[in-house]
């Protein structure tokens, strides 16, 4: 089994919860949606598994992913828009939403590159064989 991932161990991680920690609390459903199904309990149940320091892998994947899927730029669910309003201490200055976004899909996808690339790509070892000549 792939070993646990804590804060400590990836500044990416680290930095990506910080920047989720700018956001509303999990209880406001104005911002996360509420139910068994609102964003912040999808989030939540990877989030807490780093901030408990038993995160593997797929854990780290996971929250990446829902951050990309439901805070990332031009997705449905909380457009830029929303989290400028609900930034913590930015009082709803647009540029700050689109930069939060800008940086969180950026740490995101860091993060999803680096614990599920491997998946992604397959058989195809070393990385770039497809475009190598073969014979």
């Amino acid at each position: 089994m792939p070993d646990v991932i804590t804060t400590t161990d990836d500044a990416d991680l680290a930095h990506l919860v910080d920047l989720i920690d700018m956001l509303p609390d999990p209880e406001d459903t104005a911002f996360w949606g509420d139910g068994d199904f609102s964003i912040a309990s999808k989030i939540g149940h990877r989030l807490r598994a780093v901030l408990g320091g038993r995160a593997y892998p797929k854990d780290v994947d996971y929250l990446a992913v829902y951050v990309l899927k439901y805070l990332g730029r031009g997705n449905g669910h909380i457009p830029e828009e929303r989290i400028a309003k609900h930034l913590t201490g930015a009082h709803g200055i647009p540029a700050a939403g689109y930069a939060w976004v800008e940086d969180a899909t950026s740490t995101a996808w860091t993060l999803v590159t680096r614990y599920s690339l491997p998946n992604w790509r397959g058989p195809r070892t070393p990385p770039g064989r497809a475009w190598l000549p073969q014979g």
